[in-house]
């Protein structure tokens, strides 16, 4: 009889510490998905149709859209608020006027895509086009 009770204490301790083993693992992933981080769009129009925002936007190269009331039209992506400014003059001297957008995200492929072009910028004043390309790459709507 004592057999078995001491048996049965250590098995509910067992299980006692894997089921908070496997519910801490759960903890984490929970709160690595709920991580959003901040987003700047760097927004160069908004367009009342489809066709209007295809033909000004032909000239800015690649770019991302999307569609509320308006058609809004993206050609960067910073995660960097430093890097703005460095942006919004670029497009500027290219005779866009530029507005910047706040949007909270969870996508790594993006978070990669957007950090490597982010710590390139940070140190260069050249090729920002390019940059703003790779920027805006890997971003999903949705």
């Amino acid at each position: 009889m004592k057999k078995y009770f001491i048996l049965t204490i250590i098995a509910l301790l067992l299980g006692f510490i894997m089921s908070k083993m496997i519910f801490a693992s759960y903890e984490s992933d929970a709160a690595l998905a709920f991580n959003k981080d901040k987003y700047y769009f760097i927004q160069l129009g908004a367009y009342k149709n489809y066709d209007m925002m295809v033909d000004n936007s032909m000239k800015i190269g690649k770019y991302i859209y999307m569609q509320n009331e308006l058609y809004y039209v993206f050609t960067c992506i910073t995660l960097d608020k430093d890097n703005i400014d460095k942006i919004k003059s670029y497009y500027k001297e290219s005779g866009y006027d530029t507005l910047v957008k706040e949007f909270s995200l969870s996508d790594n492929e993006l978070y990669k895509s957007v950090s490597a072009s982010d710590s390139i910028l940070k140190n260069t004043n050249e090729g920002i086009d390019k940059l703003c390309e790779a920027s805006i790459s890997k971003y999903k709507e949705g």
